[in-house]
């Protein structure tokens, strides 16, 4: 039986396996450094100066302390605090302030992203990023004195509470159920928030207020008492949720407390209420701020389940501190303390708290015993102020004002807001301080941005990967991330953000409109080249899904304009750790194992000792050299990528450059690029490299299991990040350094490995890990348990097959289908899970067994069956085999479902379309080859249309088997016995079922089949709108096709926009085919496509509604004059063709009025002047618009004189003046209504000057003029004035009254003429006639033998006269 996989070498590619193990060690290596120093970067101890002079400090005194980010990049509005939304009020709460008795408080929920108000007793809640989904509560008889919400405890409620909502009032507590119905909306925590109206705890305050509401992690609830206590509520579950015991706990007083009373309490002690509860998670550390400015601290325990009271500092204590720090300056810049931030331990071990005093001056304290540098003990011993940081414009000459009244201020991962009330009625500020600025020392960026109203309440919101990633991601804090606060106002609630590097870069590129201004050079230089082009690659990367593209593409042209300058590291490479191998070899999953070179270079020997054996890794690489590989030449088990000119060479070298003598002073030179690129992977990475893979859990009954650290979003996090780096990678241009494209084709294939690792990582944490890993050998579970995600991506793939057989192995036990999981498994790790050979036999044996299947429906199970496993295997099939067999069979849809499969596989990134979008360059050469590969993958789809084209345009089968025996089809073909008809649906539908699929390069080919068939016409026969590629394929063939081809396609192209309702761009195209010179088009065809672009513009205007706009106003303008242009060509064409041989123009010159489009001068002085075509002459002056009366005279004398030569002929006067009138006729009625071009009086001077010498009916003149159209006024006027000017022509023309003779017979032909005008017409013009008469009748009466003539013009008067 033939196989349907193509002829391939199944020998083992060793060599190139163990070199793609060194790539991945090198890149692991490198990232190792790049990981290393950014983890390594200065405490905020060395930041400070703590650690090197060992004593508290102070800052903020300097002019470098705080810096303009703004002035120092050259952007005067450049901000670092952008508002990303306002929210106003909703307005059902606005009609609630009128009936407003005692007082109001406002607040944010981050958790939920909801902003509480209450009003009296009652509170609403409602979703602060779109003002909707209010909930209220209305159940309380007391003003509400403070609100918290609350993650309750798991296992005490029902599944459905999700938070607790605390109510306290001077009487009670109450604790509200919350509650969220399911989103409708993927990507929405929660879609409609819901209060229980049934408080689930209800407990009385004891006469204390509760000033402040704060819960912990781990859902314990504390309170902060007007009497400066602080309070606990403690619940446990019971039966039924609305029925839980609860207790209220005062932490602040001895167990003996009871026995004093109250009254003595309130006489001894002053009265400071706890306004501010803060809670440091990851210490278990709780502090609290007074209304007085004291700060006091309680440990939780280390697990968090306890509560001790370790100490109080006064206000006075901490003034007295600070002011011993700072000696300048008065004790008021330090009182009060406003505000108090606990510091996450993922920022700093050695800072607890920072305090926020009034002037806007920072304290920042530690929780530590003794010498901060040193450590101290785990847990809270002291309070002690190690560093007070002042605001800015306690410079020398400071240009930034003091921050005045700082009544709120949030600090948060580094960055202060705080916002500031000048008085006097002023607008308040919010401040923005961060350590936006790079550099060693203390330097910080300042952003102030103006509020719309007082802020109520000012909140840090969780990042919006908090609510799908694990603690394990979310533990080491991104300095890239954006940081984001609520701000309330009695306006509404506003989003603010303070980006990072990255989003300082993205402002300089959407501002400066591209990375080429001195801004965004300046940023690269301010961050350095390397971190730069890191921000500059997460912009490239990150940019592509927020719609706007432009910041994308100006990132990345940053980092290949910025990116090639060469950055010199003194130090070697590669610093060897306890977990990373000193020099460049082979990946060892062994943990906690050296890895040693796999080979050493010729000539040289191994230079190091020999570690103890991997026992994964070295059973891997045994067991890869004893497999077989059923697949293509030159595939190998990694990916593969087009390798840079002598890669393997420079690769060989600079593995020995790493086993030389590490004292030796090497410099490794390398872009900033490539160390862009691996800072940002690094970063993606960072979170889980040193983590290690697993933990041992337990279960209820003791016995343990192995875990993931990661879930599996975490992963898929992780992957997306990944692959959109690996996009950016393969546009990434080769370096002209070998070593560095060595390390950047490591790279490329590291991170395709891990993607490929860490997909399968999420879909093994999707099928109970648990159980994968323990069908595991023990051996490799004890690696697995070992090592870390580090020795997992770089030399893991051997556990990775054994975890991916367990997978299946799971499926196969449990009697399900592998199919799923199978096709997910070859989509996510391709190179890990591969099963060619196999599937494509059992795919051609069902195609044989189909083709002789009698029964329809298990014929057609068969071949969806065949196809499915040759689209599992694509693009490693022989396809033209596989191909002919699906046609052979019938199954054309099969066979274009396969070729499109085996297309998209093997260009899953679409080079090829770019290759063809770009007009196919010659230097892209990879994109070249991958497009002629699928190009031929195509034509396989041209082939069967071939054959059903050849049975459609035969009817005799017998030359059509002929036919296609000749050209080897097979005597069983299905197309053989098929009739014209149905291999004309047949291939009507293919053609249809190829252009229904979102591939544009097989449109293109079957374009290409159709219009060499000269088909093309079918596309607008198909029923429905053309496909888009349609019009990409046209442009681009007609570009590069011949004139008369490129004409073809562009008039098939023209007819497809229009039917695509694009009619400005049919237009266009046809404007575009009407104005184009030698293309071999006749006028008469530029003229038509003229007209239809007319016609077209005015479709779309007639569609548009209001017009088509200023673009096609403007075409069609262009087209009208080009119209009216070619008109007037047309009859210069037809004027000189009709001249006498000896006057008519050369051959190329009339052929030139039929390859192009001349403009009017040409036409003018080229043909019209040069040859006296004088009425094309008056064309051309009508269609220019030029106005000069004597060109126009001069044109119509040569008009009337042409005509009079034609007449000459004839026997009579009045037929020779009627044969110019009739020439007058027709001319007339085309320019009578031009106005300059029809110059009238001079016109009926020169006719009645002709007629008088002709002695011809006297009458003939005026009444051509009135039937052309000229009204019987104008006519008046024109003899009034002739009869008046009383000119000598006359008399030389051989009667002198023919003018009166003219106007006797115009003034007995008015009174018809006079009829049926209207009233005030017919006086007007009899008024004319009078003028006439008397103007007449005075120029004869100087005349002798006139008599005659005037009694007639009086006869003729007087009948005016007596008309109504």
């Amino acid at each position: 039986m033939p196989s349907a996989v193509g002829i391939v070498d199944t020998s083992h590619p060793a060599n190139n396996i163990k070199m793609q193990l060194e790539c991945l060690e090198l890149a692991g290596c490198t990232l190792d450094r790049h990981i290393n120093a950014d983890n390594s970067r200065p405490s905020f101890l060395e930041i400070t100066g703590i650690a090197a002079q060992r004593v508290p400090t102070c800052s903020g005194l300097n002019a470098g302390d705080y810096r303009n980010l703004a002035a120092l990049l050259n952007h005067p509005n450049l901000s670092q605090l952008k508002t990303l939304n306002k929210v106003p009020l909703p307005p059902e709460i606005m009609e609630h302030f009128a009936h407003m008795q005692c007082h109001c408080l406002m607040g944010v929920f981050p958790e939920i992203s909801r902003v509480w108000l209450t009003i009296d007793s009652n509170i609403y809640v409602w979703a602060f990023e779109h003002g909707t989904d209010v909930a209220y509560f209305d159940g309380l008889g007391e003003t509400i004195v403070s609100v918290g919400l609350i993650k309750p405890k798991p296992g005490v409620f029902q599944n459905f509470v999700k938070y607790l909502l605390v109510l306290t009032t001077t009487v009670e507590i109450v604790v509200l159920g919350v509650t969220f119905s399911s989103s409708k909306n993927e990507g929405d925590n929660f879609e409609e928030m819901h209060l229980v109206p049934e408080p689930v705890f209800v407990l009385p305050t004891d006469g204390v207020s509760m000033m402040s509401v704060k819960s912990t992690a781990n859902g314990r609830i504390f309170m902060g008492g007007k009497d400066g206590c602080l309070y606990e509520i403690t619940y446990q579950a019971q039966l039924g949720w609305f029925g839980k015991h609860c207790q209220k706990i005062n932490h602040s007083t001895s167990a003996l407390s009871f026995l004093v009373p109250s009254f003595l309490n309130a006489a001894l002690y002053d009265e400071d209420p706890i306004v501010k509860i803060e809670v440091d998670n990851s210490r278990n550390i709780l502090y609290t701020l007074s209304e007085k400015g004291c700060i006091e601290i309680f440990d939780l325990g280390q697990k968090g389940d306890s509560l001790s009271r370790v100490v109080r500092l006064t206000q006075g204590k901490i003034v007295s501190s600070a002011v011993d720090i700072v000696k300048t300056l008065e004790p008021t810049n330090f009182k009060p303390v406003i505000a108090i931030s606990a510091v996450d331990e993922s920022e700093s071990e050695h800072f607890n708290l920072v305090a926020v005093t009034q002037s806007g001056a920072r304290l920042y304290f530690t929780t530590e015993g003794g010498d901060a540098g040193q450590g101290g003990p785990s847990r809270p011993q002291y309070l002690t102020l190690l560093h007070v940081r002042l605001p800015p414009g306690f410079t020398p000459n400071a240009s930034v004002l003091k921050p005045k009244q700082v009544h709120s201020a949030v600090y948060e991962n580094g960055t202060l807001l705080m916002v500031c009330s000048a008085g006097g009625g002023e607008a308040e500020t919010l401040w923005c301080l961060s350590r936006a600025i790079p550099g060693a020392g203390f330097s910080e960026a300042h952003t102030l941005l103006a509020l719309d109203g007082p802020a109520w309440a000012l909140t840090a919101l969780p990042s919006h990967q908090t609510a799908y990633l694990s603690p394990a991601l979310l533990t080491k804090k991104d300095p890239w991330s954006v940081s984001r606060w609520a701000v309330v106002t009695g306006c509404g609630a506003a989003c603010v953000a303070a980006g990072a590097a990255p989003d300082v870069l993205r402002t300089l590129l959407r501002d400066c409109r591209g990375p080429d201004a001195q801004p965004v050079k300046d940023f690269f230089q301010l961050h350095g080249v390397d971190q730069a082009c890191a921000c500059a690659l997460y912009l490239a990367c990150e940019e592509t899904n927020s719609g706007d593209m432009s910041i994308s593409e100006w990132a990345t042209r940053a980092f290949f304009l910025y990116g090639g300058q060469v950055t010199q590291h003194p130090q070697p490479m590669f610093q060897p750790n306890s977990q990373m191998a000193s020099t460049i070899a082979s990946p060892k999953f062994s943990p906690r194992q050296m890895s040693t070179p796999m080979n050493a270079p010729k000539g040289r020997p191994n230079q190091f000792p020999q570690s103890p054996t991997g026992n994964l890794n070295q059973s891997y690489q045994q067991s890869q050299l004893n497999r077989s590989y059923p697949r293509s030449p030159g595939q190998q088990m990694m990916p593969q990528y087009p390798q840079s000119p002598g890669f393997n060479q420079s690769f060989g070298a600079n593995v020995t450059q790493q086993v030389r003598d590490p004292s030796y002073p090497i410099q490794f030179e390398f872009s900033a690029k490539h160390n862009g690129a691996y800072i940002y992977i690094g970063k993606i990475l960072s979170p889980i490299w040193n983590q290690k893979c697993v933990a041992k859990s337990q279960t209820p009954d003791k016995k343990e299991f192995m875990s993931s650290r990661v879930t599996g979003e975490d992963c898929a996090f992780i992957v997306q990040k990944l692959q959109r780096v690996a996009a950016f990678l393969l546009r990434a241009v080769p370096s002209h350094h070998s070593d560095e494209n060595s390390s950047l084709h490591a790279l490329k294939l590291f991170v395709t490995m891990a993607i490929e690792m860490l997909s399968l990582w999420k879909v093994l944490c999707e099928h109970q890990f648990h159980v994968i890993a323990a069908s595991l050998p023990p051996e490799q579970q004890s690696a697995l348990q070992a090592a870390s995600f580090r020795e997992l991506l770089v030399g893991g793939q051997e556990v990775a097959c054994l975890l991916l057989d367990s997978l299946v192995a799971g499926y196969l036990r449990d009697n399900a289908s592998v199919d799923g999981i199978s096709h997910k498994l070859r989509q996510l790790c391709p190179t890990l899970y591969r099963q060619e050979d196999a599937t494509c036999s059992k795919a051609n044996e069902l195609l044989i067994f189909a083709k002789q299947q009698k029964n329809p429906a298990e014929r057609e199970e068969m071949l969806q069956t065949a196809l499915k496993l040759c689209k599992d295997v694509a693009p490693n099939v022989n396809l033209p085999l596989v191909c002919s067999k699906l046609v052979s069979a019938g199954f054309y849809s099969g066979a274009v479902e396969l070729c499109a499969a085996c297309a998209c596989k093997l260009d899953p990134l679409d080079k090829a379309l770019h290759f063809y979008r770009s007009d196919q360059p010659s230097q892209d050469r990879e994109g070249q080859l991958i497009y002629y590969r699928r190009m031929e993958i195509y034509r396989e789809v041209c082939h069967a249309l071939d054959r059903l084209y050849e049975s459609s345009s035969d009817n005799n089968a017998n030359e059509t088997g002929i036919l296609n025996t000749s050209q080897g089809h097979s005597a069983a073909d299905n197309t053989l016995s098929m009739s014209a008809a149905d291999a004309n649906f047949q291939g009507r539908k293919l053609i249809w079922d190829c252009l229904s699929r979102d591939d544009e390069l097989l449109h293109v080919a079957v374009y290409e089949w159709l219009v060499s068939k000269n088909l093309g016409s079918e596309l607008l026969s198909l029923g429905t709108a053309p496909p888009d590629s349609l019009r990409t394929y046209l442009t681009a063939a007609a570009r590069s096709a011949s004139p008369p081809a490129a004409l073809h396609l562009l008039d098939l192209l023209w007819k497809v926009l229009e039917k695509s309702g694009d009619h400005l761009g049919a237009a266009t195209v046809l404007e575009g085919l009407a104005t184009r010179p030698g293309s071999g088009a006749r006028l008469a065809a530029r003229m038509a496509w003229l007209s239809a672009g007319v016609v077209c513009v005015r479709g779309a205007g007639a569609g548009a509604g209001a017009g088509a706009g200023a673009g096609g106003g403007e075409l069609l303008r262009r087209l009208e004059e080009a119209g009216e242009v070619a008109r007037v060509q047309a009859q210069v064409c037809a004027a000189a063709a009709a001249l006498p041989p000896r006057l008519r123009p050369p051959p190329p010159m009339l052929q030139r009025l039929h390859d192009q489009l001349l403009d009017i001068t040409q036409l003018y002085e080229e043909y019209a002047d040069r040859y006296n075509l004088w009425e094309c002459k008056l064309a051309i002056v009508q269609c220019s618009g030029h106005n000069d009366d004597l060109l126009l005279e001069n044109i119509w004398s040569n008009i009337l004189a042409e005509a009079e030569a034609a007449a000459r002929s004839l026997p009579s006067p009045d037929d020779r003046l009627a044969s110019v009138l009739s020439k007058l006729t027709t001319l007339g009625r085309e320019y009578v209504n031009t106005g300059h071009c029809f110059p009238l009086y001079f016109i009926v001077r020169q006719l009645e000057i002709l007629a008088c010498k002709l002695q011809a009916d006297q009458g003939m003149v005026f009444r051509t003029i009135l039937n052309i159209g000229v009204s019987i006024e104008q006519v008046l006027d024109i003899y009034i004035k002739l009869v008046s000017v009383n000119e000598r022509v006359w008399l030389g023309s051989g009667d002198e009254t023919h003018v009166c003779g003219a106007a006797a017979r115009l003034l007995e032909a008015a009174r018809a003429e006079l009829a049926p005008l209207a009233a005030v017409a017919r006086r007007r013009a009899r008024a004319r006639c009078k003028d006439l008469h008397e103007a007449a009748v005075s120029s004869l009466q100087a005349r002798p033998n006139t008599q005659r003539l005037i009694d007639r013009l009086s006869a003729a008067q007087a009948h005016l006269d007596r008309m109504d």
